[in-house]
């Protein structure tokens, strides 16, 4: 193996005592990041990208570059944390039965490979890998969502010796676009050499490799490098696949499940149901995870809550408060489906903007979403209508019947608080790194002779006149801040001493004293003589 590994998302073993009892003494647990609390989720998936009021007043073909910040936005709604706590279950359950300090992990292997190859084995250790589904409408933020969940974990954790193992915490793959099962198995020889170094892709990918031969191997690198979970996206693309390959793509991700003890979860658009019910469902007997299906949101609070979150980003002049009509318009016109909403938020500010209006309306949010989103129109007008027969043209915003999926219930949490809290803290952290900038600075100017009074008011103005800006430049419109007042005083004294000399003039004018007179009397001019004056 080479020495190489890809380190951006890796981290040394950092073993975290257990409370759980079948968690304790597996190095593959103990290594993984604590087990969150709600509120530690939320705050853990919470992306709020940077705003800064100024921008509003930045010219307009600059700020539709701003509008765009507003495809990073992301605030969990219940769902996700659910996703996240499901995930979590997932992760560690399937490291139960592959504890490398267990006699029996050698032999796992082993039992694995024989599995693979139909040959039969002794070995009998159940295994406590489960797996789990996730099924939603295009744009409902699927994908998204496990990315932020993905994002909490380190994807590398190196294990030092004695143990010289290179754990593979996650790894998501995308379901080729043929459904091909040689294709996914390529994917993830690739997907192992980028993250470990190793030339898995040459030794076992190339084309002359069988199917069964590449599914063979790349089943025995997933247990060899402990990987905790295989998440496969777009499984749908599986109703294009040809010669029965979606039925031996679903068989080897139920031997992955059930015989090599990797669990595996699966995402897809409605299409995918029919083929995750008919090939899968064997996979999911042991599931203590149940399957996730994610329609549309409903007008309730978590919609209220999403909304309100992300009205704070406006970049427009006439900066609009939320109402109840324009949230109901964001919801009619998006159907409930988070891309949509967002996307048409963020279109109603360049139309504001473009047209000079700078401000959002109601009219504005139909006419935008009529103008901008004519592709998805059939789609959103048939959930609107709930027309089932309409529907069944747009199979992946298909509703389903949740009530025929396990449902788990978990601890709910005060959104709207944490909301609040995660806007507080980065406030506090937007006023401590503004506070180590002025200190910086400051001491910058104070070594170059300037009063410390002095250094904290310009550095202070010139932060808030360039708040995008290097350090070097605000240095620099400090000094010059500082060069301006300087001049100012001296053009104030200067001009001072012009008026008290006008005075005397003035003064002297009235007692008919010439101007020499009157400024030779108040000790303004001075003959020769008098500096030798004994």
């Amino acid at each position: 193996m080479s020495s190489k590994l890809h380190l951006q998302n890796a981290e040394v073993a950092n073993y975290k005592v257990q409370q759980i009892i079948d968690f304790k003494g597996n190095p593959l647990i103990e290594a993984l990041p604590n087990i969150l609390s709600p509120e530690e989720a939320f705050n853990g998936l919470s992306y709020f990208p940077e705003f800064d009021q100024q921008e509003k007043t930045l010219p307009t073909h600059i700020r539709y570059h701003a509008i765009l910040r507003l495809n990073r936005f992301f605030q969990p709604v219940m769902q996700h944390l659910d996703l996240e706590q499901r995930f979590s279950r997932l992760i560690r359950h399937g490291y139960i039965s592959r504890n490398p300090l267990s006699p029996n992990f050698t032999a796992n292997l082993s039992s694995g490979h024989n599995h693979l190859n139909g040959l039969e084995t002794k070995n009998d250790i159940r295994s406590t890998a489960s797996s789990m589904t996730l099924m939603g409408f295009s744009g409902i933020g699927k994908t998204t969502a496990i990315e932020r969940v993905l994002s909490l974990y380190p994807q590398l954790i190196i294990h030092k010796h004695p143990l010289n193992i290179t754990q593979v915490v996650w790894l998501k793959l995308n379901c080729p676009h043929d459904g091909s099962l040689k294709s996914l198995c390529m994917d993830f020889f690739l997907k192992m050499d980028q993250l470990l170094g190793t030339n898995y892709l040459e030794k076992f990918g190339s084309k002359r490799n069988s199917i069964s031969a590449m599914v063979t191997r790349m089943g025995q690198v997933a247990r060899l490098h402990c990987v905790g979970a295989l998440i496969i996206d777009e499984i749908q693309h599986l109703l294009a696949s040809r010669d029965n390959n979606s039925e031996k793509m679903m068989n080897f991700f139920v031997t992955l499940v059930n015989e090599i003890g990797v669990p595996v979860m699966m995402i897809g658009t409605m299409r995918a149901k029919s083929v995750l019910q008919k090939d899968f469902r064997q996979a999911r007997r042991g599931s203590g995870q149940g399957d996730m299906v994610w329609q549309q949101m409903q007008k309730d609070d978590d919609w209220d809550l999403l909304i309100e979150s992300i009205w704070d980003y406006q970049w427009l002049q006439n900066k609009v408060d939320l109402t109840e009509e324009l949230n109901q318009t964001i919801y009619e016109e998006s159907q409930g489906i988070v891309d949509i909403a967002v996307k048409l938020f963020a279109l109603s500010q360049g139309r504001a903007i473009e047209t000079g209006q700078e401000t959002i309306t109601p009219a504005l949010i139909k006419k935008v979403a009529k103008d901008d989103l004519k592709l998805v129109q059939p789609m959103l007008k048939a959930l609107k209508d709930g027309r089932l027969s309409e529907l069944e043209k747009y199979e992946d915003i298909m509703p389903m019947d949740i009530a025929e999926y396990l449902q788990h219930h978990q601890s709910k949490i005060d959104l709207r608080a944490s909301i609040q809290k995660k806007k507080a803290l980065i406030a506090e952290q937007k006023k401590e790194v503004r506070a180590s900038l002025v200190e910086k600075i400051m001491l910058t100017l104070i070594n170059f002779d300037v009063d410390s009074l002095l250094a904290e008011k310009f550095t202070t103005k010139a932060i808030n006149e360039l708040p995008q800006s290097s350090e070097v430049e605000i240095v620099a419109r400090a000094m010059q801040l500082l060069a301006e007042e300087k001049n100012k005083k001296k053009r104030n004294r200067t001009k001072e001493h012009e008026n008290k000399l006008k005075l005397v003039i003035d003064k002297g004018k009235k007692e008919q004293k010439s101007a020499y007179e009157a400024l030779k009397e108040t000790g303004y001019i001075k003959l020769p003589q008098d500096d030798f004056a004994i």
